[in-house]
């Protein structure tokens, strides 16, 4: 039988309406949705501009980074029509976002990437691609679309794997652990790297993976880890814009191991942060809401 309420962030797509199953076609779906609304963005930019081998121009980012900001209603949609749970719970426990806490971890992110960025230039970290520290030729067009997409970007992977994927295996197995830990290999899958091609940068993507669903899990929603990979992204192509290594940041199929570590000591640093905002803000971190979208006269769940 379903758990009853209130539960945790990890759970909350178990419900008493749908069967736990429908939650592996949910994922397929998702995933289906994804790869043709992939496949018409790629075409349509194809067929207007393609980049050079090995280069990615601003119209190219903003292509990829439509395609994963489909990913949200994407998620939202099956989540309300398949399993019939309100869709405001992707979110949060509370069925929104909690804007206030959002936007205070956004601060701290963006402080700690800021400060890295710092200690990568003055430290001598070695840093991916060989731009030779000029400026991109259309770095005004890669900072324009970074800004302006590169959160919703972020945002559409969290609610794919920290929020969807998450609550779909936590509805087949109760353990939080055993749901971080699936969810962060697909997450590292989803980006082609394994572990026998590079181990530094495999290590990277997993790291962030585990400290992203942790805060989840921690927190009671996905502010936590949208702030944090919205910051590293944008910072990182921001950084790459103006260094003339978009493609190398986007294509990666390797990284030194001093710029893995630095990014594990990020990752770490800020979810020890995260940890403290979320304790001194008493976010809920368990749900006191039906779980299913049943009508709620004056109340919309989003």
């Amino acid at each position: 039988m379903p758990d009853a309420t209130p539960a945790p962030y990890h759970r909350l797509l178990r419900n008493p309406i749908t069967p736990s199953g429908y939650v592996v076609l949910g994922a397929f779906t998702i995933y289906a949705g994804w790869i043709f609304a992939s496949l018409v963005i790629a075409l349509v930019q194809q067929g207007i501009r393609k980049d050079p081998e090995g280069t990615v121009s601003w119209f190219g980012l903003l292509a990829t980074n439509l395609s994963l900001i489909v990913l949200i209603p994407l998620c939202m949609l099956v989540a309300q029509k398949l399993n019939r749970q309100a869709p405001g719970l992707l979110s949060s426990v509370i069925g929104r976002v909690r804007w206030q806490p959002l936007a205070v971890f956004a601060a701290a992110a963006v402080l700690i990437e800021l400060v890295m960025v710092g200690v990568i230039q003055f430290g001598g970290v070695e840093t991916l691609g060989d731009g030779g520290g000029g400026i991109a030729p259309d770095a005004a067009g890669v900072i324009a679309v970074t800004l302006l997409t590169s959160t919703f970007q972020a945002a559409g992977e969290e609610y794919f794997f920290r929020g969807y994927l998450l609550q779909a295996v936590g509805a087949l197995v109760r353990s939080s652990v055993i749901a971080i830990l699936v969810t962060t290999l697909l997450f590292t899958m989803a980006h082609g790297i394994w572990p026998w091609e590079s181990p530094a940068l495999f290590l990277d993507r997993f790291a962030f993976g585990l400290v992203a669903g942790f805060l989840v899990v921690r927190t009671g929603g996905l502010e936590a880890s949208i702030a944090v990979h919205a910051a590293n992204n944008v910072v990182t192509f921001v950084f790459a814009a103006l260094t003339d290594s978009v493609g190398d940041s986007l294509g990666a199929k390797d990284a030194p191991w001093g710029l893995v570590l630095a990014d594990v000591a990020k990752f770490v640093a800020f979810g020890l942060v995260a940890l403290w905002i979320a304790r001194r803000m008493k976010l809920a971190t368990v749900c006191d809401l039906p779980l299913t979208a049943a009508p709620m006269p004056g109340k919309r769940l989003v």
